[in-house]
């Protein structure tokens, strides 16, 4: 199901004013820069040429691509059928003609997005390690038979890369736990693999 909010409306609202042609290429465009993993569509150049040729502004026309790729983003996340992808463009107000292209390249480009998508996770962050480590601590000077076990977990995250492309890093994050702590987090990763034993 897409989300058409304001923003992509009204960005929407452009690709009626727009000859359908141009459209056709516009989306197709959109397609193959997801499918080689981009979501930088054009140069600078070729943005200020483009607004040209359509008879906007810049601004209208870097508005019209943002929201042709949020459709396409959003229909690879939701893997929206080329028939549902026309109806809900419909109810969003779009002409017959151009709906048909979106759904064309949609249809053409579809796998080949999927699996570009599938490629990367939308999270900002990606777990890459994990290194661990138990010591004893004494409670106090007082009790020093006393000791309480704790737990450090560090875990490596990953940032960068993905759908967006760039350059990755890894960020390295020490927790501390005690007993009790890291029994409530292993107790909430059984549910979460619970959960994802019951979607299989």
């Amino acid at each position: 199901m897409l989300q058409l909010n304001k923003r992509l409306q009204d960005g929407l609202a452009l690709v009626n004013s727009i000859d359908v042609g141009k459209i056709n290429g516009l989306v197709g465009r959109v397609c193959t820069a997801l499918t080689s993993g981009h979501s930088q569509v054009f140069t600078k150049e070729e943005e200020e040429k483009l607004s040209v040729s359509l008879g906007l502004t810049l601004q209208q026309t870097s508005h019209l691509t943002h929201a042709v790729l949020q459709v396409m983003q959003q229909a690879a996340q939701g893997m929206v059928r080329p028939a549902s992808l026309g109806e809900q463009l419909k109810k969003g107000g779009m002409t017959e003609d151009r709906v048909e292209a979106f759904v064309q390249n949609w249809s053409t480009h579809a796998r080949a997005i999927v699996d570009r998508l599938r490629q990367y996770s939308l999270a900002d962050r990606q777990l890459k390690e994990v290194g661990w480590a138990l010591n004893l601590e004494t409670s106090s000077s007082c009790q020093a038979r006393q000791t309480c076990p704790v737990a450090h977990l560090q875990l490596g995250l990953e940032k960068g890369g993905g759908w967006e492309g760039g350059e990755e890093e890894t960020e390295k994050i020490v927790l501390q736990f005690n007993q009790e702590q890291l029994f409530g987090l292993y107790t909430q990763l059984e549910q979460i693999q619970g959960q994802l034993d019951a979607l299989r």
